[in-house]
């Protein structure tokens, strides 16, 4: 019964979505090329990133994560919102792809907000990363871009931030496609050689405009970067902030994560050593690496790496927003980055829950609950086909549900 009234509501929201999409204009061809939009600091000289990660659902986006987004730009004001990969699950279509994507994209568009991507081990594994990439860039507000088509993966790309009085570029965003699966030795695949030679040029090219200074940059990406493994710590038993793994505890050793940081799971990330960050502190011009990819944990870990003014590059790991996927209620959220062009090599950051976007009140709950729940979410929005009385009757009968379910 369950899957015969998913697979009505599926057909007939799919419909919807059909006749909603052929208003946005479908995307051209080359996905190589940057975007005209440019991005500045305020002329208080601030600048805000919102990281959304591992949202992770089909073409029926959880009602949940929508919500979450347009809360999120509300409460938060960002003048850049970056998705870090698993934006889509498995999904099976061009289709299914075109309308996941616009279901957390329009939100982003609408509110004219710029934003931008890069991939996860998830989203091309039916549809490839360069129809995805053209669907990204269908939108009027997306910065997305391929630098270079001829290096490992797609949408590899920088962005740069010029200064209040733009003048100059004052500060830089690195996006890596750190790939999908490591078909030689198993595991998640790395950020490969030649996207670092990318990297390195195109740093020296930004340094040499810049009179021969590096210019400070945050790195953002899906897959955890190889090195999280030096700083964690076997414990004797389970901490509070640590998880359990093939009979053993472990935890982020206290002397480089800050307060607050957790691990809810073992972190997954590439299995080679791709070298990133000591190219990074060769460099010199990188901060921080955000990430998403290990969907319930919280981190900022300072590492023995250091960039140009010899301080930690940190590695943060942002939860995921996913209702579709694993995940933890009391996790479950996104990352808020603050960076000061007066003080461009310290930034700020917090991670915000759902309940901490959309507050902890009954009705958000009950968005939970459906986002979790989403076959009755579905009848519901049968339901709303009924002339005259279908938003009053899908409004009781989810209430109903809902108060069943929580007695």
């Amino acid at each position: 019964m369950k899957k015969s009234v998913k697979k009505i509501a599926a057909l007939l929201l799919t419909l919807v979505m059909l006749f909603s999409l052929t208003s946005s204009a479908f995307a051209a061809d080359d996905i190589s090329t940057p975007s005209l939009n440019r991005l500045q600091f305020n002329s208080n000289g601030k600048f805000r990133i919102l990281q959304i990660t591992d949202t992770q659902d089909d073409w029926d986006t959880r009602p949940g994560v929508i919500e979450m987004i347009k809360a999120a730009i509300e409460k938060y004001d960002p003048d850049l919102v970056i998705f870090t990969g698993d934006n889509t699950g498995a999904v099976d279509t061009k289709l299914s792809a075109k309308i996941g994507l616009d279901n957390i994209l329009s939100v982003v568009n609408d509110a004219k907000i710029p934003f931008t991507c890069v991939f996860g081990n998830h989203d091309a594994e039916n549809v490839s990363k360069e129809y995805h990439m053209s669907c990204w860039r269908s939108y009027e507000y997306c910065l997305a871009y391929d630098a270079d088509p001829d290096i490992y993966g797609t949408g590899t790309h920088n962005l740069v931030i010029q200064s209040s009085d733009g003048s100059h570029v004052a500060y830089n965003i690195w996006l890596f496609d750190s790939n999908m699966y490591d078909e030689v030795n198993d595991g998640y695949d790395y950020i490969h050689e030649d996207q670092l030679d990318w990297y390195v040029e195109t740093s020296n090219a930004l340094k040499e405009a810049n009179g021969g200074v590096v210019v400070p940059s945050l790195c953002f990406q899906h897959i955890v970067p190889y090195e999280i493994y030096d700083y964690l710590i076997e414990t004797e038993t389970l901490w509070d902030n640590g998880y359990e793994y093939d009979g053993k505890y472990y935890a982020l050793d206290p002397d480089y994560a800050e307060k607050g940081s957790f691990v809810n799971e073992k972190p997954c990330p590439s299995t080679v050593h791709g070298n990133q960050m000591s190219v990074f502190q060769a460099q010199g011009d990188v901060c921080a690496i955000f990430f998403g990819h290990d969907h319930i944990n919280n981190y900022v870990v300072n590492t023995t790496f250091t960039n140009a003014l010899g301080d930690s590059i940190a590695l943060c790991n942002t939860p995921g927003a996913t209702f579709q996927s694993y995940n933890d209620d009391e996790v479950r959220g996104l990352r808020v980055i603050d960076i000061n062009e007066k003080d461009p090599w310290n930034y700020e950051t917090f991670t915000a829950t759902f309940y901490d976007v959309l507050g902890d009140t009954e009705e958000t709950r009950m968005l939970s609950y459906f986002s979790d729940n989403i076959g009755w979410y579905y009848v519901a929005k049968v339901l709303e086909f009924i002339p005259y009385i279908g938003e009053t009757l899908a409004d009781g009968f989810l209430k109903l549900v809902y108060s069943i379910a929580a007695n």
